[in-house]
């Protein structure tokens, strides 16, 4: 299954009492809170159209396609933790730094090969990159992009397990 760009039209209206000499500004911002309400819970009865998308196309936008945002290392578990757009929150194993492996997106579909290195003497002595992977219809297998891409590595020593339920505990409290 594959992803499309879609164009949502919606059209709201609201009621606002207020004095006969306010300022456009004024009734905007007396009608803001009447709006975010219909937004909330009234957002199906506002639905104008869907069109697909066909000036900007999916992948027309950066921000269209998955990407690795954030990765915590714990060297002596030898495990690491992907954050990131479009793909599962994933904690990974490895046996040793350069080892290459790869990433799928919510779909389960092979999206990046991920790889780990120790640089020891450098400034910053992990590092981690990503590459996205093609697919290649004549033959029928993945390919390796030429998009390369690297993140900041936030080393760390407590375990992998309390760093997971810290991150879900702080967005649980968010959420509320």
């Amino acid at each position: 299954m594959s992803k499309v760009a879609k164009l949502v039209y919606y059209s709201f209206v609201t009621r606002v009492v207020v004095e006969d000499d306010a300022s456009d500004d004024e009734i905007v911002r007396a009608s803001k809170k009447n709006m975010f309400i219909k937004v909330k819970s009234e957002l199906g009865e506002n639905l104008e159209d869907i069109v697909d998308d066909e000036e900007c196309p999916i992948g027309t936008f950066d921000t269209d396609l998955p990407s690795i945002d954030r990765v915590i290392l714990n060297v002596q578990e030898q495990q690491y933790i992907m954050i990131g757009k479009g793909i599962p929150v994933q904690v990974r194993k490895f046996d040793s730094f350069s080892d290459w492996d790869s990433v799928q997106d919510l779909n389960g579909e092979p999206v990046f090969d991920v790889q780990i290195d120790d640089d020891s003497g450098c400034d910053e002595p992990y590092q981690f990159q990503y590459v996205n992977l093609i697919w290649r219809e004549d033959q029928d297998n993945w390919k390796v992009g030429l998009d390369y891409q690297g993140v900041k590595v936030e080393v760390v020593t407590e375990p992998i397990t309390e760093i997971l339920t810290k991150m879900l505990q702080e967005n649980l409290v968010k959420s509320k």
